[in-house]
């Protein structure tokens, strides 16, 4: 009986720290003390005075809504949402065409009813690729939604490169490739885009069984079920060596190599290949630069 009561106690204590009030300040000022409840869809159901209400986030001061973001990451376990905070682009394609920060590499990419349809010119001289450059990160987290949209949509990459850093051909750093039975990952830093690996494939003799060997070690493929016709969401993240895949909210991958932890990764590309990936709600986070 005595264990059974110290059990009821110690579970009604938690119950009872578990719960989170704070005083709110909205726009103009005013601020009540409540208890919050629940978060969803721009809204915030909060408790005060015995009663319940809906308050838009947005109707909130800064300091609150980034409050209320670290408490629903905190709750949903996504504490990896927290570490990536400092966002360095962002593109839904809501406009009329290619935004002055976006860059083109042998790409015929177009924007069309709120989408971006990946294109190649021609794919045996390069996939097509759209990029994005900025300062140099270590830690990334990008996101965007794909859909495998006709049989000419054979996969796609997310590419991170430096294009300062001249170990690498084309400055490649890590790259994940997504097609619609999985995909892979691959550290091209020390890996298969390593400058003497890549003169190596191009010459006559080819690689040699000890590089072969090397470049198993250089990449991971893992298996997914990726429904064409049909929007999904890709999540990658990097922190240090460790390279994190999450389709639909679900991890289906993850890579460690040394290559993946590159200091200052300063471009990530969407690399289409052949035709008719579409992508929407295109995200590149970072961690602030100190953060552990």
């Amino acid at each position: 009986m005595k264990t059974l009561l110290t059990t009821c106690l110690v579970f009604l204590a938690f119950s009872v720290t578990a719960r989170d009030f704070r005083d709110l300040t909205n726009e103009s000022g005013a601020t009540i003390h409540a208890e919050i409840i629940d978060f969803e869809g721009g809204m915030l159901k909060i408790r005060t005075n015995g009663k319940n209400f809906d308050v838009p986030v947005a109707s909130l001061s800064g300091a609150d809504q980034a409050w209320i973001t670290e408490w629903d990451a905190k709750r949903r376990g996504a504490e990896d949402e927290l570490y990536y905070s400092e966002t360095i682009f962002e593109d839904d394609f809501s406009g009329e065409g290619f935004g002055e920060r976006w860059g083109h590499y042998k790409s015929s990419s177009l924007i069309e009813d709120g989408v971006m349809i990946g294109k190649t010119i021609d794919i045996n001289d390069h996939a097509g690729c759209d990029s994005i450059r900025f300062e140099g990160r270590q830690d990334m987290e990008v996101s965007v939604r794909f859909k495998f949209a006709s049989p000419e949509a054979l996969r796609f990459n997310v590419w991170f490169d430096d294009k300062d850093y001249d170990g690498a051909h084309a400055g490649h750093i890590t790259s994940v490739s997504i097609d619609p039975k999985g995909g892979t990952i691959a550290d091209a830093k020390t890996g298969n885009m390593a400058n003497a690996i890549y003169e190596m494939k191009k010459s006559p003799e080819g690689l040699d069984e000890e590089t072969k060997e090397l470049l198993a070690t250089k990449t991971k493929r893992f298996e997914a079920d990726i429904e064409e016709g049909e929007w999904h969401e890709l999540v990658v993240r990097t922190k240090g060596p460790l390279v994190t895949v999450l389709i639909d909210d679900e991890e289906v991958g993850e890579f460690e190599s040394e290559g993946n932890a590159h200091l200052t990764k300063s471009l990530v590309s969407l690399t289409t290949n052949v035709n008719d990936v579409h992508y929407d709600d295109f995200f590149v986070k970072a961690a602030p630069a100190g953060a552990e």
